[in-house]
């Protein structure tokens, strides 16, 4: 593979647009969402890249508009806008503000949901399952053992996706959704997160029956006859049924009410522990 060449001046802008970028989630509005943030990152290059105060101001406006993308993958796209916009400072390109928009348009929709299946989906669950293990035995790593999982993957993708986005451009998601690479990876992704949230389901739904008794002269335990057939199938159930009571349309907070009722009658009547 090629290596990236990325002179010293464009290596201080990209590291100031990563730090830049921490803020981005900070600046939301209703109307532009992420909008507001994006031109903030950029606000210092744009004004090194425009001397004239009308064609920076014009810049300007065209990057405060409607954005809305997972923030793993600002990086990327802000680095093809700066590098059209570095370009159009030095030689005017024609329908300038028609080719960044429809750059800024084409990736955020693709890369949010590559994004979100990624790190929501995929990485944080693992990195809840990782981390509960270790903080339900008391123990303080459970807490960096999420951290690092989560957010180690995200600084690096958000690090070097900057520079892709710079020496490569908008050809690179191009090429990588037209052979299917891009679709077959977030696939990938949502499948990993299913089987995480199935694992999580086994490991912090506590529930277990406390039945049991003597049936024809054999002891029995429900609990135990039901790991038989199937391990964690009582969790998994419980589970179950919270997602249908939301799926015929109940709130979150009608789900929640019902645990704690459920677990207070039959903690009381001893059914279940």
């Amino acid at each position: 593979m090629k290596k990236m060449e990325i002179s010293k001046s464009d290596k201080k802008l990209l590291n100031r647009m990563f730090w830049r970028q921490m803020t981005f989630m900070s600046e939301m509005t209703f109307v532009r969402l992420q909008g507001p943030g994006f031109g903030w990152s950029i606000m210092p290059f744009l004004r090194e890249f425009y001397k004239d105060d009308d064609e920076y101001y014009a810049a300007l406006e065209r990057h405060v508009t409607y954005f809305n993308t997972n923030p793993a993958f600002a990086p990327f796209i802000s680095s093809i806008v700066l590098q059209m916009e570095k370009e159009n400072a030095e030689h005017k390109v024609e329908n300038i503000e028609e080719a960044v928009q429809g750059i800024k348009v084409g990736l955020m929709g693709p890369l949010a949901g590559l994004g979100d299946s990624l790190f929501t989906g995929t990485l944080r669950v693992i990195a809840a399952g990782i981390g509960m293990g270790f903080a339900l035995d008391g123990s303080p790593i459970g807490a960096l053992l999420f951290l690092l999982t989560l957010y180690v993957p995200w600084f690096i993708i958000r690090w070097y996706g900057g520079r892709i986005g710079w020496t490569t451009g908008a050809s690179f998601i191009q090429k990588a959704t037209e052979s299917g690479i891009l679709q077959s990876v977030t696939k990938g992704f949502s499948i990993l997160g299913l089987f995480m949230v199935g694992a999580m389901t086994f490991q912090t739904v506590g529930l277990r029956f406390n039945i049991s008794g003597e049936l024809e002269g054999s002891f029995i335990d429900l609990q135990s006859t039901l790991d038989t057939i199937l391990k964690g199938f009582v969790p998994l159930a419980f589970t179950m049924l919270l997602l249908w009571m939301m799926k015929k349309g109940k709130s979150t907070s009608f789900a929640l009410m019902f645990v704690i009722l459920f677990s207070v009658v039959v903690g009381f009547l001893g059914f279940a522990g």
